[in-house]
């Protein structure tokens, strides 16, 4: 299992290329997620990106951090946030609101909540 600092990276690194390609190649999420790419669909896509771009920024910035509560409350916020988009994706894909490629984001989602669960301690162990 990596250490928090690692995790950090990794996932700043996946959140970063997020926000890269939400920005610059809108068109290429909503084809994965099979929806068309109208005006308003672009402009809500590229304004996502800066979401992932924040949390970027936020996990290189709390990566050396020691453990604590506020360590935990980010850690516990991301698995959210990963959990959330997960639940949402499957239930948009099977009402067929998504296109099924949708499914592999859903996987990528939860193989990264489940690599903070081993870091939601804000003590050491004793």
């Amino acid at each position: 299992m990596p250490d928090y600092r690692t995790t950090c990276q990794i996932h700043a690194a996946v959140l970063a290329a997020l926000f890269a390609t939400y920005l610059l190649l809108p068109f290429a999420p909503l084809w994965v997620f099979g929806q068309e790419a109208l005006p308003g669909a672009v402009f809500m896509t590229r304004r996502a990106s800066v979401v992932f771009l924040g949390i970027a920024a936020m996990l290189m910035l709390s990566r050396n951090a020691p453990r604590s509560e506020a360590r935990q409350a980010i850690v516990i916020g991301l698995i959210i946030v990963y959990l959330g988009l997960a639940l949402i994706g499957a239930q948009a894909t099977l009402r067929g609101v998504a296109g099924w490629l949708t499914w592999l984001t859903v996987a990528a989602e939860l193989v990264l909540a489940a690599s903070l669960v081993p870091h939601l301690r804000s003590r050491e162990k004793v």
